[in-house]
């Protein structure tokens, strides 16, 4: 994973097109063209064609070859024949070049000896660490620095949107769309085959891109799962990241497990173009929102009739309203029902009451105002009446303006207050339901899940060496009996014969099964259970490791989940949940595990038993690798210090109750020290950061130990957060205040020092303030530097690890 030298590829100072041409059939005519028009040379950058059959292309002087050019150019787009691709690039590399563009299509089919073209290339890159996007890439834009280094026929106007799309024909049909709406963007990108920067790196980049407010992508298919779930969780902490999948994957389930990785990311799945703006338009301007109850204010009763229609098929409702709002709207002659029903002829003032109102209702989480132009009342006089109220509200509030020119005063009233606006109110309740799945997505990103119930530890030792054996002895599926053995390991319950015979089939309730997808790896998938399986189409896809709040959310999404609430008790629901977890530690451990199926599974007094399973066995494989890093066990590690024992071991979503316990027990001027400001406790966002981390980028390591009361304690953490090219690694280390200065902090940065250098980091950095003695002589003691810092009060600290 890396974004190194992409800067260069966006941000060029100088390109040189390899293959200009004045022939109009030619790529290269366009592509310079493109360069010229956008204006790149009039805002200070030197545009070089190259080609031996010109002196001069577009008024500009063109070179005969690479060795020619008067520097080496930031960025190189290469439109030449495909058997010079490998060539030029190792010239530029030789050259000094780091950025390319190749635009020619169809390297990976052609041959240069034992090699394909493609890879004949990626090995020329490699040495000089040039990056290159394509091959057949329509190229890129960035249209706030006046480059239009692609071949398309439309430049993009400057925004805000980052858009991203494997295909460049799609790009080029959004492009020309977005024109005609006045959609601007701060990158687009035409990735090409991907063959070296795919979405992982672009993610990466345009996460830290200060241009760039929403990201949207136009995925046909990922190439690095672990490297994209990555980038794209990193994302989508900071900015919406906008997701299309362009076509379906006929395999079973494959739809399912996109859907789940997309969810698992934070990221917002769209099923059409229209959608991918859509959302941009109600994520850029939405607020935050606690649930999924709409109220909604129409001039018609038809209009609210369609928005209740289209928020129940949405899974939403209609927010229940409070005596308090019905004693405000009976005030303002209001109809007390939402839809609130305003009469076509009612003055502004009416209006004015009734959002008013409904702004102030607690149980409604959003508005919904529909408007349709009549005789009596201008909708822009009513537009600017209600648009100051609703600009200022603390809730959500999306509307649509029905009708032609007589609508448009008010809807861009609307638009200059920020407030999204619709022209359907089909489309305004997806904008709703859009805010509502984001928001979902977003708590399975941050959201601190619950404690699991203290359990037995999975007997993986005995697990492993079951399947060793079952392989070595030929056997692809285990018996009954080893089965039984293999799922007790991990504290699930098979029934035995008796209990099945008792239970009988009409009590079936839940499948867990596992597969292996193609792009993502192993996933986990729960749905009906019992002889209804094999026909019911509900199931939910999850990606392991999973935690309780995974599983619920999985166990939520699937219309079994109404069937179990039925005549279950909590502990059951839990115990079924709990069962998720534990197969999915199961997947995590075994890779080795090719096929499970518990059908069915039923939660029964607490508990769960399986009335029936199937395991089946493969050797390990590359498709076997987990698109997300779990939990690392083998880095726990136990130490004797000052008379007891310590675990030092990588943090985990669980230690939140803790860690919050650990910040409360912290001196003030120790906070002020760690985290450069005055903190009373730990917002809940942040705590989810501190131990909800990516374990495939960063790591934080605890000391922990059970207090006198038996309950587990940290005593201090050290973390660090590497770069995308693992460069560098960022570090913060605080130890409890109280146990300062008894070698605690020594013995947590060394543990962060092994590791990192275990994972070929290059160096350890970090920011403290200059009064921060003892981290400065911690870092100093194992050979690191205290440097200068460019902010005033301020040092930064520098250890390398080669």
């Amino acid at each position: 994973m890396s974004i190194r030298n992409l800067d260069r590829m966006f941000q060029p100072r100088s390109v040189a097109v390899i293959g200009a041409s004045d022939n109009p059939q030619r790529i290269g005519t366009r592509v310079l063209a493109n360069l010229v028009e956008a204006g790149f040379a009039r805002d200070g950058g030197a545009i070089w064609p190259l080609n031996p059959k010109h002196q001069r292309l577009h008024d500009l002087p063109c070179y005969a070859r690479v060795a020619a050019l008067p520097a080496a150019p930031d960025l190189a787009i290469l439109c030449s024949p495909p058997s010079t691709i490998p060539g030029v690039i190792a010239e530029l590399g030789a050259r000094g070049t780091r950025a390319a563009i190749v635009m020619t299509a169809g390297l990976d089919s052609l041959r240069a000896g034992s090699r394909s073209l493609q890879q004949a290339m990626l090995e020329a890159a490699k040495p000089h660490l040039l990056r290159v996007l394509g091959p057949g890439s329509v190229g890129l834009q960035s249209p706030g620095l006046g480059l239009n280094a692609s071949f398309t026929h439309i430049a993009a106007d400057p925004g805000k949107l980052a858009f991203v799309s494997q295909s460049g024909a799609l790009g080029t049909a959004v492009l020309d769309w977005a024109s005609l709406r006045g959609i601007g963007f701060s990158r687009f990108v035409a990735m090409g085959e991907g063959s070296d920067v795919d979405f992982g790196d672009l993610l990466d980049y345009l996460a830290g891109d200060a241009g760039t407010e929403a990201i949207l992508l136009c995925i046909e298919d990922v190439s690095s799962a672990r490297k994209f779930m990555s980038a794209g969780r990193l994302a989508a902490r900071g900015k919406p990241v906008i997701v299309l999948k362009v076509g379906r994957d006929p395999a079973p389930g494959a739809d399912l497990v996109f859907d789940a990785a997309i969810r698992r990311a934070g990221m917002l799945r769209v099923h059409s173009t229209e959608d991918l703006f859509d959302a941009v338009e109600t994520l850029a301007r939405q607020r935050p929102q606690r649930g999924e109850r709409l109220a909604v204010l129409t001039n018609g009763a038809g209009l609210g009739l369609i928005a209740a229609d289209a928020l129940a098929c949405g899974g939403a409702q209609l927010a229940p309203l409070s005596a308090e709002t019905l004693r405000l709207l009976r005030r303002a002659a209001a109809p007390l029902a939402n839809p609130v029903d305003l009469l076509a002829d009612v003055p502004v003032e009416r209006y004015t009451s009734a959002v008013e109102a409904l702004l102030r209702e607690t149980q409604a989480d959003a508005l919904l105002f529909l408007h349709a132009p009549t005789a009596m009342v201008p909708s822009s006089l009513i537009a600017a009446a209600v648009a100051p109220m609703m600009r200022s509200a603390s809730k959500n509030v999306l509307s649509c303006w029905l009708g032609g020119r007589s609508a448009a005063a008010a809807r861009q009233v609307f638009a200059d207050a920020g407030l999204p606006t619709y022209d359907t109110p089909e489309k305004a309740v997806h904008g709703f339901l859009q805010i509502a799945q984001y928001r979902r997505n977003q708590e399975l990103l941050m959201e601190v899940p619950a404690r699991l119930p203290a359990t037995a530890a999975p007997e993986r030792a005995a697990a492993q060496a079951l399947v060793t054996a079952a392989l070595a002895a030929g056997r692809s599926e285990l018996s009954d009996k080893d089965a039984r053995a293999l799922l007790a390991a991990y504290g699930i319950a098979l029934a035995t014969p008796q209990q099945a015979a008792l239970t009988g089939a009409t009590l079936a309730a839940a499948r867990i099964q596992i597969g292996t997808d193609a792009v993502f790896g192993p996933v986990v998938f729960f749905g009906q259970g019992g002889i209804a399986a094999e026909v019911a189409a509900d199931r939910a896809a999850g990606l392991p490791p999973l935690n309780m709040v995974l599983a619920r959310d999985m166990v939520g999404r699937t219309r079994v989940a109404r069937l179990l609430a039925q005549g279950q008790t909590e502990a059951d629901a839990d115990a079924l949940c709990r069962t998720l977890v534990q197969v999915a530690d199961m997947v995590a451990d075994l890779p080795q595990l090719a096929e499970l199926d518990l059908n069915p599974l039923l939660a029964i007094g607490g508990g769960v038993v399986a009335l029936a399973a199937r395991v089946q066995l493969a050797p390990a494989g590359r498709g076997r690798a987990l698109a997300i890093r779990p939990y690392p066990l083998e880095l726990e590690q136990e130490i004797d210090w000052r008379g007891g024992r310590l675990l030092l071991r990588p943090i985990r979503p669980e230690d939140a109750p803790q860690h919050q316990v650990f910040f409360a027990a912290l001196d003030p001027d120790d906070v002020r020290l760690r985290f450069f400001t005055a903190m009373r406790e730990l917002p809940p966002a942040q705590l989810a950061r501190l131990t909800q981390i990516d374990y495939d980028r960063a790591m934080a390591f605890i000391a922990t130990r059970n207090s006198a009361g038996g309950e587990p304690e940290t005593l201090g953490v050290v973390r660090a957060v590497a770069d995308a090219d693992n460069q560098s690694a960022e570090f913060a280390i605080i130890v409890r205040s109280d146990l300062k200065g008894q070698g605690l902090g020594y013995i947590l940065f060394q543990k962060l020092i092994d590791y990192f250098r275990s994972q070929g980091t290059g160096e350890i950095v970090g920011d403290a303030l200059a009064e921060n003695l003892g981290v400065q002589k911690l870092v100093r003691h194992f050979g690191g530097v205290v440097l200068p810092h460019p902010e005033a009060g301020m040092v930064r600290l520098q250890l390398s690890l080669r």
